[in-house]
């Protein structure tokens, strides 16, 4: 039953976690992946140039704190370091590196025992991920509501669809490149990230409205926030909150009880 009826717009811009799929999705799919693969990923992938560039912002990042385990690659050049391994064959090369994944992994570990968040865990984490999904390993659990109504709109409506998230573009594509319903960036026109500004601040949606090439009356912006969505509406773009439960219905409307609200994609009519 359609809840929302709005002029069909241009393009429509919406984030991941919370608005196409379960906001819970990371704590429960991608962070247990995370705990139990770190380790195969390191060994898989020691003499990968973008694993070398995680290990060494990690090393550095232990080396900055007083109680953790170190890493020791030879000093500060974990390239110098690991491209010798990699070239060696002999058996206190193989060693070596398997002294050095012992002491990233006792790193790691430490971080996730102490709950300490750092940029360097973060950029591990996703090479992690995007290893995972590359091997069929993980799947975006997507909405089969959003599945289907995007790709109406994109291919039956002729909209133009983007993805503005609070995290990475780079993680975005790849969580959306392997979904429950296949790869859905062939749908999706582009991807941005918070890399161009906050989502709490007008200037953002009048920055990305550019980009994409649009008046902001001409997009409309989907999301489970109604802080960014009364910030997006300010900016000049048509907002629908997206809200599954009851209760983020109602803390919705303490905050802007003028933006429509729907709870799912197909209760939304573009006419």
């Amino acid at each position: 039953m359609v809840q929302v009826k709005i002029k069909k717009p241009n393009a429509v811009l919406f984030d991941i976690a919370g608005t196409v799929a379960r906001e819970s999705f990371v704590e429960k799919l991608l962070i247990p992946y995370f705990k139990v693969a770190y380790r195969v990923y390191l060994e898989n992938n020691w003499a990968k140039q973008e694993c070398k560039d995680a290990v060494k912002k990690l090393a550095e990042a232990a080396e900055k704190d007083s109680k953790a385990p170190k890493i020791q690659l030879n000093g500060s050049n974990s390239n110098t370091s690991m491209n010798s391994m990699k070239s060696a064959s002999t058996s206190a090369s193989r060693n070596k590196k398997k002294e050095q994944i012992e002491q990233v992994a006792k790193y790691v570990q430490y971080l996730i025992d102490t709950e300490r968040e750092i940029k360097a865990l973060a950029f591990f984490r996703f090479q992690v991920w995007f290893d995972g999904y590359e091997r069929n390993k993980l799947t975006t659990p997507v909405y089969s509501d959003v599945a289907i109504t995007v790709q109406r709109w994109k291919n039956t409506k002729g909209i133009k669809l983007y993805i503005l998230s609070n995290g990475w573009a780079e993680a975005s594509r790849k969580f959306m490149s392997k979904t429950s319903h296949g790869d859905l960036n062939m749908v999706i026109d582009d991807h941005y990230d918070t890399s161009i500004g906050s989502l709490l601040n007008q200037d953002t949606f009048t920055k990305v409205a550019a980009k994409i090439k649009q008046s902001p009356a001409d997009v409309v912006f989907l999301t489970k926030s109604a802080e960014q969505g009364k910030v997006a509406k300010q900016a000049g773009l048509n907002v629908i909150l997206v809200l599954t439960h009851g209760p983020a219905v109602d803390q919705a409307l303490e905050i802007c009880k003028d933006i429509p609200i729907a709870r799912t994609f197909t209760d939304i009519e573009f006419v």
